[in-house]
């Protein structure tokens, strides 16, 4: 009969506690409460998270769920969300001027609650990085030109744990004060079939690359690769290999026709050169 009920569209609050407490008694109608309560509960549990939202605020979840602002739009140069989903972290830069933007001098984690912790090294920062799922944050900075220092700080103290000057040899460093491309490195496995492996298929996608010629069509280039992000238009474009997106070429190309647009790419436009294949990161817009 409840199931009737709800399923009729009037709703638990359309309907007096009184009228469910003769029809049900008091016990039914806290089972009624419950069941209809878990849709809220469970979206309270949702919202004990940090969000960013599309204007670029910063939200933290307080203990109830509900979301706490820390920084608006424009505040942070990057923004990185910890594994648990509750920890945010914001660089801050000291000016506006380009170069400043690029190295920020602070790092604000913000917590669940509400509460901030602001790690300021003294230098410019050049990495950072979560560690032990959020507990812990690791930096790297120094000059561009000078040599840098590691140090490990805890999140909930923000006090440093940890410090350490650059070594000569950085696969010396510990774990956590390696960055994601140096621990990605690391796990790379190495062996005599792997090395021939990996040289047959550099000969692969340099022959394969061989055969693109001026006076061939855009749409010839699909084969073996795809665009990435960067300045270009379409009398000239990086191309990045479609296996490996640091495999890169630089193309210029001449207008099959309506030259005057150079927006709108034509997929029979004219090759008129292609650059030797180089290696670089990639690059998004």
């Amino acid at each position: 009969m409840i199931a009737r009920l709800f399923a009729s569209g009037s709703g638990l609050q359309r309907t007096p506690a009184k009228w469910l407490c003769r029809a049900f008694g008091a016990g039914l109608l806290v089972h009624a409460v419950l069941c209809c309560s878990i849709s809220a509960a469970e979206k309270i549990k949702y919202t004990k998270q940090a969000e960013l939202d599309a204007e670029g605020n910063i939200f933290v979840s307080s203990d109830e769920g509900k979301l706490i602002k820390m920084a608006g739009p424009n505040h942070c140069s990057s923004v990185t969300v910890a594994p648990d989903n509750q920890t945010v972290g914001c660089t801050v830069t000291r000016g506006l001027k380009p170069e400043e933007f690029s190295q920020p001098h602070q790092l604000e984690i913000y917590l669940k609650g509400g509460k901030k912790k602001t790690i300021e090294p003294g230098a410019p920062i050049r990495e950072w990085h979560f560690w032990k799922d959020g507990q812990q944050v690791a930096l790297t900075w120094g000059l561009r030109d000078g040599p840098g220092t590691y140090g490990l700080y805890d999140i909930a103290t923000g006090k440093m744990t940890n410090k350490l000057a650059e070594p000569a040899d950085e696969s010396s460093l510990p774990q956590w004060a390696k960055i994601r491309l140096q621990v990605q490195n690391d796990a790379v496995p190495s062996s005599r079939a792997l090395k021939e492996e990996r040289t047959g298929w550099i000969t692969k996608v340099l022959y394969d690359i061989g055969k693109i010629k001026p006076g061939m069509r855009r749409k010839d280039l699909a084969k073996i690769f795809t665009t990435e992000g960067g300045i270009s238009n379409r009398f000239q474009r990086t191309y990045v290999h479609n296996e490996c997106p640091y495999i890169k070429v630089n193309v210029r190309f001449k207008a099959a026709g309506n030259d005057h647009d150079a927006l709108k790419e034509d997929p029979e436009d004219i090759i008129e050169s292609i650059s030797q294949p180089y290696l670089a990161w990639s690059v998004v817009d």
